[in-house]
């Protein structure tokens, strides 16, 4: 069972990568804060993950309709964002892992294999409930519900936020009856 839900949290972490900026640019003019996506095109009226700092941590920003950033107020569907424009609940930027390089000290990640799949594999899974540590297992979050889901299509989910298990449960968020 352990190994099934390891491998669907994989595979879903490896499908929602796909909606995560990894290249691009901020942009400042007259009228506010812009992010030029590499492929040339300014994101609009949704939000977007952006590792602007390249630290393998993004954050979560809701672009208008006119592709500014939402700086210091509450998004149309009801989330807030600070004044660097990140989503936050309860004060809390939300942030998401892009990889595990990010959790390493410099030292140790330098020497390890850079490809996706050396950095999201572990090298042996434990044997025993004695040897195995907690695995972070993957939820989706809706922005303004409380339940946290292992399906990012249920309950008809508009761009879920994926999440930790311990983050949902933190947050005070149940247990999704229809898919858990």
């Amino acid at each position: 069972m352990k190994k099934l839900l390891l491998f669907l949290a994989s595979t879903l972490m490896a499908a929602s990568m796909s909606l995560v900026s990894l290249a691009g640019s901020w942009q400042q003019d007259t009228y506010g804060w812009r992010y030029l996506n590499d492929n040339g095109t300014y994101s609009s009226s949704s939000w977007q993950w952006i590792d602007g700092n390249g630290d393998g941590i993004a954050e979560d920003y809701y672009f208008d309709a006119n592709g500014y950033c939402l700086m210091n107020g509450t998004a149309p569907d009801g989330s807030t964002v600070n004044a660097d424009g990140a989503w936050t609940v309860d004060g809390v930027v939300q942030t998401q892992v892009l990889s595990s390089q990010a959790l390493l000290p410099p030292a140790v990640s330098e020497t390890l294999p850079v490809s996706p799949e050396a950095a999201q594999i572990p090298e042996a899974i434990p044997q025993t409930a004695a040897d195995a540590e907690p695995i972070a297992a993957t939820v989706w979050l809706s922005r303004t519900g409380s339940k946290y889901h292992s399906n990012p299509s249920c309950s008809n989910m508009k761009n879920p936020i994926e999440s930790t298990l311990d983050q949902a449960i933190a947050q005070g968020r149940d247990a999704c009856s229809k898919c858990w």
